[in-house]
């Protein structure tokens, strides 16, 4: 068996991408029906049309910094690199 070799991932970055969705989902459909709901109910003129873009900015922030995180997690940082070979003095 060759210790340079990386090993197979471990079964724990599909749960934390899965526990990670399981949180995101719903928050994006969340924000999505909170959207809808305020841009029929809410009049886009003067500053409650400002208010309402600012809202629109941040909840797509909010929806894309989650679903980053999402991805981010269920990424392969469980493999660790080769170690370096040290030179015999």
């Amino acid at each position: 068996m060759d210790p340079n070799t990386t090993a197979a991932p471990r079964g724990s970055r599909w749960r934390r991408g899965v526990y990670a969705a399981g949180l995101v989902i719903p928050f994006t459909a969340s924000q999505l029906w909170a959207l809808l709901v305020l841009l029929r109910l809410a009049p886009l003129d003067g500053l409650v049309g400002q208010a309402v873009v600012l809202v629109l900015v941040g909840s797509v922030a909010a929806v894309w910094a989650g679903w980053r995180w999402t991805w981010r997690l269920g990424k392969d940082k469980d493999l660790q690199p080769a170690p370096k070979t040290r030179i015999p003095t």
